[in-house]
């Protein structure tokens, strides 16, 4: 399955341009020969990647450090070494480091799932290099890092550990399109409803201590944000016109100190309300719920982290605006494009996603045929063999085309996950989901890129995308984990 994607990636590379064809099949051999030497080398030792983890995770930071010094900058990015014709991208060599270090970390007999110690260590282990990446900068990359969380997760950490990432990226998208005050008392809005709604509907005294935790967190969390607004009213200052174009405008376009007001009241009475009812069944006076005693750790350890969490999430916000200005114009507008558009922009950020669904628009159902491609054949989409790979799939092959590959995708990143569910050591299966994580995000990321539902960031499409480093790390991620899930049945004989 993995040896028919390259070669249909190969075959779609050589049609956009033939020279660099013929060299991501030379690439394509370099990835032959690194399986047949991480086969030899794991031959030598039944735990070498667990045992030389830690040695391939320091070199990988080694060489982050070396190319924010010595590196050619490409496309805005310092992330790559230059090696006469050809270059290589060093953040390829730390998803498997990263991968194979945090891995052998969580399956050392000595860690405790979910403790606070392992999830620090762990978030430590996994930031050092993504804040290296940021500095290039290389933002695609550290969505991809991303995909080590989803695997922490599956072993065992917090669903907080995925929650709250994605809470604040999306978070910090609308935020650059909306007054930050006004998203922050909508999230707030909302969070005490469903509060309200579990404390109407649910008999389970925990769970009800639980929400009376999540009201008195939020009326701290409403406090502090009138505080906020009252000192820093810009905040909720509407600055520019096209932010009136935007779906929440309407919604959010309120009295805020208002709106929080309303919700500390019924942050307030739900939670006196839960108070007075549990006292009641007990049989105790209503006034001790005044009493520095009363309350359980339950709604006191939640009621300070829902506290703490949306301070967090209200920093995010508040912040975003300052790094979205701080960012070059080109990304600027890559992420006005989500919003506005694409024609708009059509001389500048918005081009390439203009032709690209042109391109795949004239496909049509069954394709132009092979080679035929006349967007391609005009070369009207930049890094058409790179980053925008997938729209020379639509013009040739049609909508019948791209729907199979991404089947066939979708099929060969099923198998990895099952895979790495079978496995026995924590090692193996580990890695297993951060590799099929990996897959999943550049996939999902890169074919969204090209239709428009997602900003252009540098995130290659594996296998297909022209590039000799993610071709031979993409090989040597699957193999690798392969060497592993051998090694596992092979303790089963």
């Amino acid at each position: 399955m993995c040896l028919l994607l390259i070669v249909f990636g190969i075959m779609n590379v050589y049609s956009v341009e033939p020279d660099k064809g013929i060299r991501q099949l030379i690439f394509f051999g370099v990835g032959l020969a690194a399986v047949i030497g991480l086969i030899s080398v794991s031959s030598t030792s039944p735990n070498f990647f667990e045992v030389y983890s830690p040695f391939f995770y320091i070199f990988s930071l080694i060489l982050l450090v070396a190319v924010l010094i010595f590196g050619k900058e490409i496309n805005g990015a310092k992330a790559w070494f230059n090696f006469g014709p050809f270059s290589f991208q060093p953040v390829e060599v730390a998803k498997i480091a990263t991968g194979l270090f945090l891995a052998n970390y969580i399956s050392s007999p000595s860690i405790e799932m979910g403790t606070r110690k392992t999830v620090l260590t762990a978030f430590t282990i996994l930031a050092i290099p993504i804040l290296l990446i940021m500095l290039q900068p290389d933002l695609g990359s550290v969505l991809v890092f991303s995909a080590f969380i989803i695997a922490l997760y599956r072993e065992g950490f917090s669903a907080w550990f995925v929650f709250i990432p994605v809470l604040g990226g999306a978070l910090f998208v609308f935020s650059i399109t909306h007054p930050a005050y006004y998203l922050l008392v909508g999230i707030g809005l909302i969070t005490v409803l469903i509060a309200l709604f579990i404390i109407g509907f649910t008999y389970n005294r925990d769970l009800l201590k639980t929400a009376m935790g999540i009201q008195l967190g939020m009326i701290g969390y409403f406090l502090v944000m009138m505080a906020m607004m009252y000192f820093f009213p810009e905040m909720g200052a509407v600055e520019d016109e096209n932010s009136k174009q935007f779906v929440f405008h309407e919604l959010l376009a309120f009295d805020v100190y208002f709106y929080s007001i309303i919700g500390i009241a019924i942050a307030l009475i739900s939670a006196l309300s839960v108070s007075y009812f549990i006292l009641k069944d007990n049989n105790e006076s209503p006034y001790k719920m005044f009493t520095p005693e009363f309350g359980s750790n339950r709604s006191l350890e939640t009621g300070l982290l829902t506290f703490v969490v949306f301070i967090i999430v209200g920093m995010v916000s508040i912040s975003s605006t300052a790094i979205y200005a701080k960012l070059p114009q080109h990304q600027q507008e890559r992420v006005m494009v989500l919003f506005e558009g694409e024609k708009k922009y059509r001389d500048t950020s918005g081009y390439n996603l203009l032709y690209s669904k042109t391109a795949i628009g004239s496909g049509d159902l069954m394709g132009k045929g092979y080679l035929q491609g006349t967007v391609k054949i005009g070369k009207f989409v930049p890094e058409q063999s790179t980053d925008y790979i997938f729209c020379t799939v639509g013009e040739e092959w049609g909508f019948v085309g791209s729907s199979l590959l991404v089947i066939f995708y979708g099929l060969f990143i099923m198998r990895i996950y099952y895979l790495a569910e079978q496995q026995r050591e924590r090692f193996s299966r580990f890695f297993g989901y951060s590799v099929g994580t990996i897959f999943l995000l550049h996939f999902f990321i890169n074919i969204a890129m090209v239709m428009g539902l997602f900003p252009t960031v540098g995130i290659p499409l594996p296998f297909f995308s022209y590039g000799g480093s993610s071709l031979v790390s993409f090989i040597s991620l699957v193999a690798i984990f392969l060497i592993l899930n051998y090694k596992d049945r092979q303790r089963l004989i």
